[in-house]
């Protein structure tokens, strides 16, 4: 058990360490080298864990992407309708930018087709995919409009995903939350029925 734990550890470090780098200097400005430095291991430690550095790239948009997905999941049980459900989306994507910028940043800013083959836009990740379903459910129901389902996505949450990149960049002086009265009264006038 102990062994596990550690081993756990030190993935986890070197996921930390390798998100930090990532954001602030670049993935392509951003060696196993000094991955391995900040984590404190030796590279023969950081490659028992991770193939190469894309390995890690992916571990970390999975990792991120899952725990999106999982949060989403809990929001469309907790509350009833698709107007409450993307209301509390986009409070929850608000204050997790607060908590943790740097993931939200590799998650949105991130061109990750540029060094991950295997993964396809963020647009198009199991996150999105639970959030169209959210629109496409508030469109049946009669809570939405019925206007092009990518067109209510983007009414819902393209102005708050840019207050994200605002925030993240250093141009929203107040903390994300304080604006989401106001960022959802603008995407719910768009889709209300």
């Amino acid at each position: 058990m102990m062994k596990d734990e550690k081993k756990q550890e030190r993935q986890e470090k070197i996921l930390v360490e390798a998100l930090k780098l990532f954001t602030e200097k670049g993935y392509f400005n951003t060696s196993v080298s000094d991955i391995q430095t900040a984590s404190n291991l030796s590279v023969g430690t950081l490659y028992n864990y991770f193939h190469n550095k894309e390995a890690i790239a992916v571990t970390l948009f999975s990792n991120i992407e899952n725990c999106l997905y999982e949060a989403l999941c809990a929001i469309e049980k907790k509350h009833a309708g698709a107007c409450d459900r993307c209301k509390a989306i986009i409070r929850h994507l608000y204050e997790s930018t607060e908590r943790n910028a740097a993931s939200m940043q590799y998650l949105f800013y991130t061109k990750h087709r540029e060094f991950m083959e295997v993964e396809k836009s963020v647009f198009t990740s199991l996150p999105f995919v639970k959030m169209k379903e959210i629109v496409l459910q508030g469109q049946k129901d009669g809570e939405f409009r019925k206007i092009e389902p990518d067109v209510a996505m983007m009414a819902i949450f393209g102005g708050p995903i840019r207050m994200i990149y605002q925030r993240i960049d250093g141009l929203l002086a107040k903390p994300l939350p304080q604006y989401l009265e106001e960022s959802w009264e603008c995407a719910w006038r768009s889709v209300r029925a």
